[in-house]
C-alpha cells in the first residue's frame, strides 16, 4: 500500500516538473519572439548591416536586453 502511495506521489512531482519546464520554455520563448521577427525582417529586407542594436530601437522600438 505504501509503494502505491510513492508512486503516486511520483507521478504528481514528475507532473509538476513538466509543467513548470513547459510553462518556463513558453515565457522564454515568447519574450525572445519579438527581436527574432525584427531580425527576420531586417533580413528580408537585405538590411543585415544595421546590426542587432539599431534593429532593437529602428525595427522594434525598444532596445534589445542581453542576458
Amino acid at each position: 500500500m505504501r509503494q502505491h502511495m510513492l508512486n503516486g506521489w511520483l507521478v504528481a512531482a514528475l507532473l509538476a516538473l513538466v509543467c513548470l519546464l513547459g510553462i518556463t520554455a513558453y515565457v522564454e520563448v515568447r519574450k525572445d519572439l519579438p527581436r527574432v521577427a525584427c531580425i527576420h525582417y531586417q533580413t528580408a529586407v537585405n538590411q543585415r548591416s544595421a546590426g542587432l542594436d539599431a534593429c532593437g530601437t529602428v525595427c522594434c522600438g525598444n532596445p534589445i536586453t542581453r542576458a
